[in-house]
């Protein structure tokens, strides 16, 4: 099939009608959305996305596509008249220090074969792109967008996405403070402007692999369905915000990582690690120093933190013989040689597959569930991996600084594969602000 006219394109948007306040609709995207959430979500109001995103019925995918189906019948969404780009702002704090950070939602076309137009640094899982698969079969739309990063390296598309200086659409508060505004873009010289800037990519994933792969994997389904549909069918595309490169409101945070249930063999190994590949030096435990060094510049070598309970804090800086021998991009990163030198030896030696689990988990948490065995956790906010380290919960905390911009592209060019969770881009793009049509008539 031949490509479906531009690479990124405007489009007839499915959205919220009639609200210009959509703080009480807009969800988490479905990945963070725990049980707690998705009930306090069902209960804020009831028209609130989380009923398409992650509904709770018996069967939640035919609930969905039930619950669009009738909110668009009923007004409380509606369909887009002519075709238009979405400018997202979103403005939010980073410590004591405040930030904006702006893209624009539109539909990346999905090429065919080993396509460059779009570039992944992640691996992905059969569950998670099975039930994103299911959700776009049911609602015969995309629900939530891939976030991409343009390299945009004459700044044009940074520039075009800050001179829209008109009041918002629409405006939402997200749960974690961030203030979202939504510009319905419609001007042909602003909309040209956009597709000149972005030209044949490439896009990199910042956050949504499994979007990404489960909006091929329906493309390639509704292919061989509908072999006469347009060439530009819905299913031909991709929901995508793209940001520029370029905007230092683009931030990522480290994830830190933390083991538990380790027996003294796996102990023992991992102080045998620690010895062969660091240089270990033991430093006061101070929050000012750890906030600084999470905040500072590269190092020459791989540097961690790793906090080991009874305000013991450990600095490794990684000897010449922990990095690979190869030129890997993926293989000198902070994180990498985190995982081949210790985290993954240590699980190993514990009996553990390398499995891990987003979020600290414990008796007193919302989710109710004590784990038991070895395993891997991950946390972003390292105040919170210390308490639980002190509370027993973990043996260590590792802290990392997190992956810059430029590694996540330079990984992706290479067609490496990061460890995962090595990158979490903030904020989260809400879902319910924008909704792309993937069924198999014009966009």
């Amino acid at each position: 099939m031949t490509e479906a006219g531009p690479v990124f394109r405007s489009f007839r948007a499915i959205r919220y009608a009639n609200r210009s306040d959509l703080s009480n609709v807009i969800a988490p995207p479905y990945d963070i959305i725990s049980d707690e959430v998705q009930a306090e979500l069902y209960h804020k109001e009831e028209n609130n996305f989380v009923r398409i995103e992650l509904a709770r019925e018996d069967d939640r995918y035919a609930a969905a596509g039930d619950t669009l189906r009738r909110w668009l019948n009923t007004g409380v969404f509606m369909r887009e008249a002519e075709p238009a780009l979405y400018l997202l702002e979103q403005e939010f704090a980073v410590g004591n220090r405040g930030w904006r950070r702006r893209g624009v939602f539109g539909l990346v076309g999905l090429a065919d074969g080993r396509s460059t137009r779009v570039l992944s640094h992640e691996g992905t899982l059969p569950g998670p792109k099975m039930d994103r698969l299911n959700l776009i079969r049911a609602c015969r739309a995309m629900t939530s967008p891939v976030m991409l990063m343009h390299e945009d390296g004459d700044g044009s598309l940074l520039q075009l996405l800050n001179g829209v200086k008109r009041d918002p659409d629409a405006t939402a508060c997200s749960w974690d403070g961030t203030v979202n505004r939504l510009w319905v873009v419609d001007d042909s010289d602003f909309m040209g402007g956009i597709s000149r800037a972005v030209g044949a990519g490439p896009f990199y994933i910042a956050d949504g692999h499994h979007r990404f792969e489960t909006a091929m994997a329906h493309r390639n389904e509704m292919r061989s369905i509908y072999p006469e549909a347009p060439s530009d069918a819905g299913f031909e595309y991709a929901l995508a915000l793209v940001n520029s490169a370029q905007d230092d409101g683009l931030r990522i945070f480290p994830t830190h990582r933390l083991i538990s249930d380790l027996d003294e063999d796996a102990l023992a190994s991992l102080c045998d690690c620690m010895d062969e590949y660091f240089e270990v030096d033991e430093k006061p435990l101070r929050a000012v120093d750890i906030d600084s060094w999470l905040a500072g510049p590269p190092e020459d070598k791989p540097v961690f933190r790793v906090y080991a309970g009874n305000s013991r804090l450990l600095q490794l800086v990684a000897k010449d013989t922990a990095l690979p021998a190869t030129d890997s991009v993926v293989g000198r990163l902070d994180v990498s040689v985190l995982h081949e030198r210790l985290i993954d030896p240590t699980l190993a030696d514990a009996g553990c597959l390398p499995r891990a689990d987003w979020g600290i988990s414990h008796d007193s948490q919302a989710t109710g569930r004590v784990r038991r065995g070895p395993r891997l956790v991950y946390a972003t906010d390292w105040k919170e991996a210390i308490a639980a380290v002190d509370r027993g919960d973990y043996v260590f905390a590792f802290f990392v600084r997190p992956t810059a911009v430029g590694d996540v592209m330079a990984a992706a060019r290479a067609g490496e594969r990061m460890p995962g969770k090595s990158t979490y881009f903030y904020p989260k793009i809400p879902a319910g602000l924008v909704v792309s049509d993937a069924s198999e008539e014009s966009i």
